[in-house]
Parts: C-alpha cells; sequence; structure tokens
C-alpha cells in the first residue's frame, strides 16, 4: 500500500497520525524534518514567538543569521530509504532570499527522493514562482506546496498567490491561529487539499479560541477539504493535547 493511502485511512480514523517506523519529528503531520539550511528573518504577525528564534538564543546563535547546514544535514533525505512525509525548512523558510544560491542544490535531493513527499510550507508565496526548479511543469509528484495562513489578513494576502503556484497538493497551516479565518472563499477553485490548524506554543503563547478552529474545520468539511488539527496554544505539553473531541480530527489528503 503506498503511503498517500496508508496515511488517509489512519487519518480517517480520526486521532491516528498514521505515523511510520523513523520517524524523527516530534511534528504530529509529519514523520521527518529537513532543514537544508536555518535562520530566518520575521514576516508576519505569526512569527512573533517563533520557536527558532528561541533556541537559536539558547545556544549562542544569531537566529536572523541564514546559514547552509553541513554536508550530513544538507544531504540527509538520501539516507531515507523508506517512503515518508519530510517537513522542509522548520528552522527557516525555503524560499527566503539568503538561501537561493543552495535551492536548486535541495531540489535535486527532492527530485533524486521520489520515495518521500517533501512538505514545503513558506511565508513566502511571492518568491515561489521564480524559484522552482527547470522541468517543475505542474508539480513534482512528491511535493506539495503549502502557505502559513495564521490570521485572515495573512490568508487572503497569501492563499490566492499558492493557488496560482502549480502543485499536485497545496495546503494551508493556520497555525499559530491568531484569529477566525475564514477559508470557504478561497475553497470554490477546489486548489486547497489540505488545512492544518493549531495554536502557540511556549511561554508568551498567544491563546487561540477553540471556536476559531471549530469553525475552520466546518468549512474543511463543508468543502471536502481534509483537516488536521495539530494542537491547542499553551506553554506546556498538557495544555497542547487538550483538544476537545469535536475538533480532535486529523486527516491527510488522499
Amino acid at each position: 500500500m503506498d503511503l498517500l493511502r496508508w496515511r488517509s485511512i489512519a487519518g480517517d480514523l480520526g486521532s491516528g497520525d498514521g505515523g511510520i517506523m523513523g520517524k524523527n519529528s516530534n511534528i504530529s503531520w509529519t514523520d521527518h524534518t529537513w532543514n537544508p539550511w536555518q535562520g530566518c528573518k520575521k514576516v508576519s504577525a505569526g512569527c512573533k514567538n517563533c520557536y527558532m528564534f528561541r533556541d537559536k538564543a539558547r545556544y549562542g546563535q544569531d537566529p536572523e543569521i541564514v546559514i547552509r547546514s553541513k554536508p550530513a544535514t544538507f544531504n540527509k533525505p538520501m539516507t531515507w530509504k523508506d517512503p515518508a512525509m519530510v517537513f522542509v525548512c522548520s528552522w527557516s523558510d525555503f524560499f527566503i532570499e539568503e538561501a537561493d544560491a543552495w535551492r536548486d542544490d535541495a531540489w535535486e535531493i527532492i527530485r533524486n527522493s521520489p520515495q518521500l513527499i517533501f512538505q514545503i510550507l513558506t511565508k513566502r508565496p511571492e518568491r515561489i514562482i521564480e524559484h522552482l526548479p527547470f522541468g517543475w511543469g505542474d508539480g513534482y509528484p512528491n511535493v506539495w506546496m503549502g502557505v502559513t495562513a495564521e490570521n485572515q489578513e495573512m490568508a487572503d494576502l497569501r492563499i490566492p498567490i499558492l493557488l496560482g503556484v502549480p502543485a499536485v497538493k497545496r495546503f494551508l497551516s493556520c497555525e499559530p491561529m491568531l484569529g477566525p479565518i475564514h477559508l470557504a472563499q478561497h475553497f470554490w477553485t477546489s486548489g486547497i487539499h489540505w488545512v492544518i490548524v493549531g495554536g502557540e506554543s511556549g511561554p508568551e503563547c498567544r491563546e487561540m479560541n477553540k471556536h476559531w478552529a471549530g469553525v475552520t474545520r466546518i468549512q474543511c468539511e463543508e468543502a471536502g477539504v481534509p483537516f488536521f488539527m495539530k494542537q491547542m496554544s499553551g506553554n506546556t505539553k498538557a495544555e497542547r493535547e487538550a483538544i476537545p473531541e469535536d475538533l480532535m480530527i486529523r486527516r491527510f489528503p488522499a
């Protein structure tokens, strides 16, 4: 059974994450994280309490300096032989300008790893089109392209740009969800294939109202778009995992 179908069946069970052996990521909607480069610059409200900035500061590093990761990390996907989902650039942005010189090397790894599904999530969708690889066509079959939509402003700005990008799957990450987000106006094109919702974590996290997530869940159900509830807001694991029963839905695209 291929990974996508296996994932879809697991997700339809409700709270099942559909994880596979070898998972190296604590992020519930992926199996691996891959950071070919590290460091970023804040561009919108969702970046305010970014965990990467906290962690880099703890290590005594400047989080705004974008660096290429060492070869063992940069080439890591080449060691993953089993089918898996890979979240790209959890400590940066795949389309950040400072990484332009390295991106072709990353695309080459992606192209040569057909057993992996690369989930590319960006806050810079305006840079996608000009930085797609040669031979992209209608999209690499193993790449899902997504944007962060933490509030209505960013949803209205970024989603139309994403819909203009050729891709086999397009997804939204409404995390950290900072207010109610009405997505119905963006669904009529049937160009969004997955929506992730989550609250903010960390000591200064901003609270996510469960009703905001509930509205998004209903809109997804009405549009036939898989909904994945990652977490509530909170500084502790218990707070983040206190997901109301009606929101405990974790589905993947089929």
